[in-house]
C-alpha cells in the first residue's frame, strides 16, 4: 500500500509539474521577461516537448540496465536541481533551456504509470480497469491541484519563489521513492527479452498497433490543444485570473465527479464507451468555443460537459491501449512514443489556431476528439495480446 501512495505520488507530480502553468504561461513570460508575443509561448513549449520527446527512450533504455526507483530518484533530484535554476535564469533563453532539461529528467516519472496500474490490479484477479481507475482518479485530482498550483505560483508577487517551491517538493518525493518503493521489488514492464516481449509481438498486428496509437494521439492531441491559450481567452474577454482559474479547473472536476461512473458504463457499454465519451467531450469543446463571447455562465457549462466527457474518456481509451498492446513489449513503448508526440504537436497547432482567433484551439481540439470517436471502431480488442506477466525490478541492475 505505501509504494501505491508512493508512486501515485510521483505520478500526481509529474502531472502537476506538466501542467500547473500550462494555462498561464503568456501571462507568467510576460511577468518575468516582458514578452508580449503568444507565439513565444509556443515556441517555449515546443522545445519543452522536443526535450521529452528525445529523453523517453532514453529512460527507456536506461530501465533495462538499472532498477526504476534508482531512475525515479535521480530524474527527481535532477529535476529539483534545474527548478531551483529556473527560479534563478535572467533570460527567457536560459529559462528556456532550463525548462527543457527539467522535463527531460521529469520524463524519468512517465515509468511509474505501468507500475502504479499493476501494484493497484493486484487483488482484483486481473482487473485492469482498477488500476486504470487509480490513475484516471490521480490525473484528474492532479489537475485540479495544478490549476490551483499554477493559479498561486502566477499572483505570488515574486512567481520565482513559486518555481523554487518545485525543487522542495522534488526533494521529498526523491526521499519517500527511496525509502518506501527502493527498498522492496515493484512490478513494472518488461522492456527486456523473453516470454512476454514474445507474446506480444506474436499477438499484435501492425494495423491494431497504428490504430491504437492514432487513437491516443487524437484524444491527446483534443486535450491539450486548448490548454495553452484559454486563460487568456478569458482574460481578454473581460475576465478575471480568479475566473479563469475557476474555468481552467471546471473539467478537472466534472471528470472527478463522473469517474465513479466508469465501472458501470464501461460493463454496460463496452466499447461504445470510448466513442461516446469522445463524442461527449467534443461537444463541450464546441460549446465552449460557441459561449466564447456570450459571458462566463455558458462557458461554464461547456467546461463542465468537456469534464465529464473527458472524465470518461481517459478510462477508456486507456482500456482499450493496454488490451491492444498490454503493459510490456514494443507496443505499449511505440504507443507511448506517439502520445509524446501528440504532446509536441498540441503547442503547434494551439499557436497556429490561436493566430486565427483565440477559440481556434477549442474548435480545433473538438474536430480531433470528434476523429477519436470515429477512429475508435478500428482500434478494435479482438485481436488483443493475453495478459502477460509483469515481472518485477529488483533492488539490483539488470545483468
Amino acid at each position: 500500500m505505501r509504494a501505491r501512495v508512493v508512486l501515485a505520488a510521483v505520478v500526481a507530480l509529474q502531472l502537476v509539474a506538466e501542467t500547473a502553468l500550462t494555462p498561464y504561461w503568456p501571462l507568467l513570460l510576460r511577468t518575468l521577461f516582458g514578452v508580449e508575443d503568444l507565439a513565444a509561448t509556443g515556441t517555449y513549449l515546443t522545445v519543452c516537448r522536443v526535450a521529452g520527446l528525445a529523453a523517453l527512450p532514453l529512460w527507456g533504455l536506461a530501465a533495462r540496465r538499472w532498477p526504476l526507483p534508482h531512475l525515479l530518484v535521480a530524474g527527481l533530484l535532477g529535476s529539483a536541481v534545474l527548478d531551483l535554476g529556473l527560479a534563478l535564469a535572467p533570460s527567457l533563453a536560459v529559462f528556456t533551456a532550463l525548462s527543457a532539461g527539467v522535463v527531460a529528467t521529469g520524463s524519468s516519472m512517465v515509468l511509474a504509470y505501468p507500475a502504479l496500474v499493476a501494484v493497484a490490479a493486484r487483488g482484483r484477479d486481473g482487473d485492469r480497469l482498477s488500476g486504470v481507475m487509480v490513475y484516471a482518479a490521480v490525473f484528474h485530482a492532479a489537475a485540479v491541484l495544478a490549476t490551483l498550483v499554477g493559479a498561486g505560483v502566477v499572483a505570488l508577487p515574486q512567481p520565482r519563489l513559486g518555481l523554487a517551491a518545485f525543487a522542495v517538493a522534488d526533494l521529498l518525493l526523491a526521499a519517500a521513492v527511496w525509502r518506501v518503493v527502493a527498498r522492496r521489488p515493484v512490478p513494472v514492464p518488461a522492456e527486456g527479452p523473453g516470454p512476454a516481449r514474445d507474446a506480444v509481438r506474436r499477438w499484435l498486428p501492425a494495423r491494431a498497433l497504428v490504430a491504437v496509437a492514432a487513437l491516443a494521439v487524437l484524444a491527446d492531441l483534443g486535450t491539450a490543444v486548448p490548454r495553452p491559450f484559454f486563460t487568456e481567452l478569458v482574460l481578454r474577454g473581460g475576465g478575471s485570473l480568479t475566473a479563469a482559474a475557476v474555468l481552467f479547473l471546471l473539467p478537472a472536476l466534472a471528470a472527478l465527479a463522473v469517474l465513479p461512473a466508469a465501472r458501470p458504463l464501461a460493463r454496460r457499454l463496452g466499447g461504445g464507451l470510448l466513442p461516446a465519451a469522445a463524442a461527449l467531450a467534443a461537444g463541450g469543446l464546441a460549446l465552449q468555443a460557441l459561449a466564447a463571447a456570450a459571458g462566463p455562465a455558458a462557458l461554464a457549462a461547456g467546461r463542465v460537459v468537456l469534464g465529464a466527457g473527458l472524465g470518461l474518456l481517459v478510462v477508456a481509451v486507456d482500456l482499450r491501449v493496454f488490451a491492444a498492446v498490454g503493459t510490456a513489449g514494443p507496443g505499449f513503448t511505440a504507443v507511448e512514443t506517439a502520445r509524446s508526440g501528440a504532446l509536441l504537436a498540441a503547442p503547434l497547432l494551439a499557436t497556429a489556431t490561436v493566430a486565427v482567433a483565440l477559440p481556434g484551439p477549442l474548435v480545433a481540439a473538438a474536430a480531433l476528439l470528434a476523429a477519436a470517436a470515429l477512429v475508435s471502431p478500428l482500434a478494435r480488442e479482438d485481436a488483443a495480446p493475453p495478459p502477460t506477466p509483469l515481472p518485477e525490478v529488483l533492488d539490483a541492475p539488470a545483468r
